[in-house]
């Protein structure tokens, strides 16, 4: 019989006062040199549902949005050789790309992560899809994963 990990109250770091404003998760992105087929593929084999797409990066990025129930996932398509996706697919294939965090308050969640010593890619935001705000955390520093953080646009 295996016993059951005894309950703690201890408060975790990250909580409480002065804690996380990260409010949810944005999306998964999946780096693909066809979004298109990825996405048929999601809609087809688990009941995805296709949502809006966009180019970024002056028309070097296509971004397709997939939905299943409430998990949102994020195909990057590069339109140029030059673009970061292309390279990242040139090097280690199509699979995840980054996750992508909610946060309520873009640039004092920056400034947060500098002061902790994890390294950042972008130190300002800059524009993402959707009209969003967002800015990516160096994975060497979130245990290989890249991790962007993203503010929705101010109603």
């Amino acid at each position: 019989m295996s016993e059951k990990p005894e309950k703690t109250s201890e408060k975790r770091e990250g909580s409480g006062a002065g804690g996380s404003n990260v409010t949810g998760l944005s999306h998964v992105a999946i780096a693909t040199r066809d979004a298109d087929a990825m996405a048929k593929t999601l809609v087809d084999g688990l009941g995805a549902r296709r949502g809006d797409e966009e180019l970024l990066d002056g028309g070097a990025l296509r971004v397709l949005f997939v939905h299943l129930g409430p998990v949102t996932l994020e195909l990057l398509e590069p339109r140029s050789p030059e673009h970061t996706v292309a390279k990242f697919l040139d090097a280690r294939g199509p699979g995840l790309h980054h996750v992508s965090l909610e946060v309520s308050d873009l640039s004092a969640h920056l400034e947060r992560a500098k002061a902790s010593g994890a390294k950042l890619i972008d130190e300002t935001p800059r524009a993402g899809a959707h009209g969003t705000q967002v800015a990516f955390l160096h994975p060497k520093s979130f245990g290989g994963v890249l991790v962007e953080l993203c503010e929705a646009k101010k109603r």
